[in-house]
């Protein structure tokens, strides 16, 4: 029980940082940015769509490191346009 409630905070923690990156996307865009073909967003649902169903800590890692080079891409292209952006924090395996 108590490493079914630690993944499900660690799956809640990578959801949220999942949402940070789509709010700060989402607010470049509005602004005038382009995503180009939509791909950071569309990385971004299909990682919140494997959050949501994941039942393992394996699986957990493994969105975790997509979504850490998603947050290098984004972090990356927000430069690119003048911005900055804020490390993550990331949940770890206990």
């Amino acid at each position: 029980m108590v490493k079914d409630r630690a993944l499900a905070g660690a799956r809640d923690a990578v959801l949220e940082n999942l949402d940070a990156i789509r709010v700060a996307l989402d607010s470049c865009v509005q602004e005038g940015m382009i995503d180009t073909d939509n791909a950071y967003y569309n990385q971004i649902l299909d990682l919140i769509d494997e959050t949501t169903v994941l039942k393992s800590w394996d699986e957990l890692e493994e969105v975790i490191a997509k979504a850490k080079t998603l947050e290098a891409d984004v972090a990356g292209w927000l430069s690119y346009h003048g911005r900055t952006s804020v490390s993550l924090p990331w949940p770890k395996k206990f």
